[in-house]
């Protein structure tokens, strides 16, 4: 079969004219149901982002990390918080959030996921927590051996209303890659929709997908700030490192956590009065002879 000259017949422009339409009609027109599709996606993209802008957010009261979260934890998103194996700095510094979280909510229940290995050392003491000023009424534990149970009743409870905060120990379910992070999407979504703060707790795991990463180490607590007879300071001090938020800042620093008052403070700042446990009277006089003597 013979191509057409496009070229040489006819009058030379007109030819080409004609050529370069023929060609033109060869490409198909962008459909519109291709840009309707499009529009809606990006009408999508805006409303969940403006959802996110219009969460709340829990202040730490320290103003380098409120800084760097610009105001504070976000509601409505999912926070990881990982943490070294046998160094329950990170659970410590999640129950201290926790804490600022129920000063604001006297009611709705925290909700706290995790398996029978949980940090490698066994479930949180119920009977202990009063101990950093925590009421454990106000916890519903779920316990499940299997850690995609265990993380689907996480996902399930942070679509849930009503719920201050939702933990979940995912233990080994970080290791599959694909599947930590498309269920990490999905949590997304679900803390959007229920509107509560989700914190996962764990060894180090991709934070793509969530909102902030976090990396919280035990660290030596020094000596009362003011004092003159070198008494050692017996608060949690944990090493706290911001690193990754969706602006794109980070920061660190080490944070003591006062039981008695549920504030974290600054270790780099010097508190203007010692602990409320190092105020008391020091007297020779009031110790049995046993022990003046």
């Amino acid at each position: 079969m013979q191509a057409p000259n496009l070229t040489s017949s006819g009058s030379g422009k007109g030819a080409k004219a004609k050529a370069g339409l023929h060609l033109y009609d060869q490409v198909p027109p962008v459909c519109s149901v291709q840009k309707a599709d499009r529009f809606a996606e990006l009408k999508t993209q805006l409303k969940q982002a403006d959802t996110a802008r219009s969460f709340p957010a829990l202040a730490l009261g320290v103003d380098k990390f409120d800084t760097a979260l610009s105001g504070g934890l976000r509601f409505g998103h999912v926070h990881l918080m990982t943490g070294r194996p046998f160094d329950g700095a990170a659970t410590g510094f999640v129950l201290a959030l926790l804490r600022l979280l129920m000063e604001q909510d006297k009611t709705a229940p925290v909700i706290w996921c995790s398996p029978h290995h949980a940090g490698q050392a066994g479930h949180i003491l119920a009977s202990a927590l009063p101990a950093l000023g925590i009421s454990p009424s106000r916890f519903i534990f779920v316990h499940d051996q299997h850690p995609k149970r265990l993380m689907g009743a996480f996902e399930e409870v942070l679509q849930t209303r009503s719920i201050l905060a939702v933990v979940g120990e995912y233990g080994l379910f970080s290791r599959n890659i694909t599947a930590w992070q498309r269920w990490a999407r999905r949590c997304r979504l679900a803390a959007q929709t229920g509107g509560g703060i989700g914190m996962l707790l764990g060894a180090p795991a991709p934070v793509s997908g969530f909102e902030t990463g976090w990396q919280i180490t035990s660290a030596p607590g020094g000596r009362v700030a003011g004092s003159t007879a070198g008494d050692q300071d017996w608060r949690p001090c944990w090493a706290v490192q911001l690193d990754y938020t969706r602006q794109g800042t980070s920061c660190a620093d080490r944070l003591r956590y006062d039981g008695l008052t549920g504030r974290l403070h600054s270790q780099s700042a010097q508190l203007s009065t010692p602990p409320a446990y190092t105020d008391r009277t020091r007297s020779d006089a009031a110790l049995p002879a046993s022990l003046s003597a």
